[in-house]
């Protein structure tokens, strides 16, 4: 649920890495960052607004 709820641009960086199996060249290209780096950068931010969607997603789970 929380990966469905992440929205884009993360929702397909992340598809296309972990999903497709895609390299940060490929991501960078598709998506249209500057280079991979900017890329693999933005993939970071991505996982970290994932995992905290996961946390509250636990904490509101738990509350209840």
């Amino acid at each position: 649920r929380c990966f469905q709820r992440i929205g884009d641009p993360c929702h397909r960086l992340l598809e296309l890495f972990y999903f497709h199996e895609k390299n940060m060249e490929e991501i960078s290209a598709e998506l249209g960052y500057k280079n991979s780096e900017t890329a693999k950068n933005q993939k970071y931010k991505c996982m970290e607004r994932l995992r905290k969607l996961v946390d509250e997603s636990r904490v509101s789970n738990f509350e209840l």
